[in-house]
């Protein structure tokens, strides 16, 4: 069961705007978190891992996190190779 709690009057308007059901409300509402909740490092890392799990080579894996840093929803600067890098190695 979903850790968000919403104002009563919030969860109403949900439920009656979008036409779901409260239990998918909150499946949603958990799916939205998990995606917005991770930092561009923790992003990194996981990323980086899965890309090494289907065999490409960190030069290659470097470039695609750079590419998907850019069209991802984190807010601030793009990042280089060095601090792709640092965020993976420490």
């Amino acid at each position: 069961m979903s850790d968000i709690r919403l104002d009563e009057e919030f969860e109403k308007y949900l439920l009656s705007s979008y036409s779901l059901g409260e239990n998918d409300l909150y499946r949603l509402l958990d799916d939205l978190t998990g995606a917005f909740d991770s930092s561009v490092e923790d992003y990194i890392q996981k990323r980086h891992t899965s890309l090494q799990k289907e065999g490409k080579k960190n030069v290659v894996i470097y470039d695609i996190l750079q590419k998907e840093i850019r069209t991802h929803r984190f807010l601030g600067p793009d990042l280089s190779v060095r601090q792709i890098r640092r965020a993976i190695y420490g």
